[in-house]
C-alpha cells in the first residue's frame, strides 16, 4: 500500500486548499480518496496523487484536457 495522506497534507501538496478536496469528493473529478471510518476520516494514497498531477501536465496553454 504507499503512504497515506489526510486533506491538509494533500491540499498543501498540490496548492490547492482543503475545501476544494472537499468539493471534488462530493462532486466527483478530483483525487481518488480512501474513507477509512465511519466518521468521515478520509485519507489519499501517494500514488493516486502523483497521477492526478501527472496527468494534467501541458505543454503549452492551448492543451486541451478531456476529463
Amino acid at each position: 500500500m504507499g503512504t497515506l495522506l489526510n486533506e491538509t497534507q494533500v491540499a498543501e501538496m498540490i496548492g490547492l486548499t482543503v475545501h476544494w478536496l472537499r468539493r471534488k469528493r462530493w462532486a466527483g473529478g478530483g483525487i481518488p480518496f480512501i474513507k477509512i471510518a465511519e466518521n468521515g476520516a478520509v485519507r489519499y494514497r501517494q500514488e493516486d496523487i502523483e497521477k492526478f498531477v501527472n496527468a494534467r501536465i501541458q505543454s503549452s496553454t492551448s492543451d486541451v484536457r478531456r476529463d
